[in-house]
């Protein structure tokens, strides 16, 4: 069997027996306790079921699977039917589920507890343990067999994706091994969500071509299980966050065997990176810069061979990857734009937001962050311009939740108000109302349909229109 598209580049030897091999003896799944899947993974069988199920070349299946071997398997399975993958958490809402389903013209789903989707002519079945639905067809496919769906963690609202080939990916993945240098006798550690970008490319796909080990754990994130999961499994090489590097500082000690960890997903202070290169005398530090919509990795600074005045930076960008300052209105600061061989072919769904403008010319991505680049090309945050926020390391659309509030009838306008404390960030929201049965809990109740737990308000504040708050231009 052979996927049904090509590929060239580092991914060139990929092959359906190359994944099998990767699923079924070079992953541990930490979320069972390293226990062995119930039957081996073969993606023929897979593509076979999705073939027999009807699925067409093209078609969009969203996969809403937990962390773990049947993810990627499901992942990979979709694509060698020649359908089109795209990750999704597994706690999506239900009311979310089916906007994203209409908006992305979808045709399937594959979780292992189909939920109650009250959509016409879906079909419930199931495959190889998981269970799947699928809508008949009702228009061509509006994707391609070997493209790949990842959706956006909230920048470009609740409802988008970007379209990549799996191609762009794995070269991503590639200059990402090199990058950290990651080798084919590592031991991989996953405890971020597969879904996110950074997870299943910079470290899936990474391990998958370097040859390596991956041991899946995932979410929620605990210090002392993490250092356990380090110890027991042999682990060389982790990537978390900044928010995930605060908790484990305070430990005071991190594993010597560690050899690599990698840092990304927002900025570092200095201080910490001090830290972190004290704790792990001899290991490798390096602090990573990327987006989604990049494939996701842009720039890698190893800070372990850097003089302290270089921590605040994210380093030089990969291989191919090109940059530069727009509107530069303090000299040598801007909006970074971005040109590569690994972006997005283009967007799909609903755009909101500044993103739905984010293009400057073919081939050049405006990533709406602040950067400065100093004399040796060394890139260094500054800011983002864009109308979202990190909460619990999670990206949250403000756009997109003013838009949900205003759904709501009786809500005439909203307007979103970051609160940054010492202990994270969040919002609250503002609305303006016309009528009087409209409470903050009713509100709250609307938005939970169709967001996570960790993307709702802190919030929820009603002001009445004959407010005079209100007539003088709340929004």
């Amino acid at each position: 069997m052979r996927f049904p598209f090509q590929l060239s580049g580092p991914a060139s030897g990929l092959s359906p027996a190359l994944i099998d091999s990767f699923l079924n003896e070079r992953i541990t799944d930490a979320t069972t306790g390293g226990a062995a899947s119930q039957q081996p993974w073969r993606l023929d069988a897979l593509a076979e079921g999705w073939r027999r199920l009807g699925l067409r070349s093209g078609d969009l299946v969203f996969v809403a699977m937990p962390n773990g071997p049947s993810l990627l398997a499901h992942f990979f399975g979709v694509l060698a039917a020649g359908g089109v993958p795209a990750l999704v958490a597994p706690a999506t809402p239900v009311a979310r589920l089916k906007v994203l389903f209409e908006t992305f013209s979808a045709r399937g789903l594959v979780t292992p507890r189909l939920p109650e989707l009250d959509m016409a002519g879906l079909e419930r079945s199931s495959l190889l343990g998981s269970e799947t639905a699928l809508l008949p067809p009702s228009q061509p496919p509006p994707l391609k067999p070997g493209e790949v769906v990842m959706l956006t963690s909230g920048t470009s609202g609740f409802a988008s994706g970007c379209v990549f080939d799996l191609e762009a990916l794995m070269r991503n993945a590639f200059k990402h091994t090199g990058a950290v240098g990651q080798r084919e006798e590592d031991s991989v550690l996953v405890n971020l969500p597969l879904y996110y970008s950074y997870a299943l490319v910079a470290q899936a796909f990474a391990t998958l071509l370097s040859g390596g080990r991956l041991v899946i754990s995932g979410p929620p994130f605990n210090p002392e299980s993490y250092l356990r999961l380090v110890h027991e499994h042999h682990i060389t090489v982790s990537s978390v966050t900044p928010l995930l590097v605060r908790s484990l500082l305070a430990q005071e000690h991190l594993p010597e065997r560690l050899r690599v960890l990698t840092v990304g997903g927002d900025a570092l202070a200095a201080p910490q990176v001090e830290r972190l290169l004290k704790l792990r005398p001899g290991g490798e530090l390096y602090l990573t810069y990327g987006l989604s919509e990049a494939g996701p990795r842009v720039a890698t600074l190893a800070a372990h061979l850097e003089p302290p005045h270089r921590y605040t930076s994210v380093g030089r960008p990969l291989p191919g990857t090109r940059v530069e300052l727009e509107g530069q209105r303090i000299p040598g600061q801007g909006e970074l734009l971005v040109s590569s061989d690994t972006l997005m072919k283009r967007r799909i769904g609903f755009v909101e937001g500044r993103k739905a403008h984010e293009w400057r010319a073919p081939g050049l991505l405006a990533t709406g962050d602040i950067f400065e680049i100093d004399p040796q090309g060394y890139l260094s945050f500054i800011g983002r311009l864009s109308d979202f926020v990190v909460k619990g390391g999670e990206k949250i659309s403000l756009a997109s939740v003013r838009r949900l509030a205003t759904s709501l009838p009786g809500v005439v306008s909203a307007r979103t108000e970051v609160i940054v404390d010492r202990v994270e960030t969040n919002y609250d929201l503002h609305l303006v109302v016309t009528s009087p049965e409209l409470t903050s809990e009713s509100v709250r109740r609307h938005l939970q349909g169709q967001l996570r737990r960790t993307e709702t308000p802190r919030t929820i504040y009603l002001m009445s229109t004959n407010d005079s708050r209100a007539q003088l231009g709340h929004k």
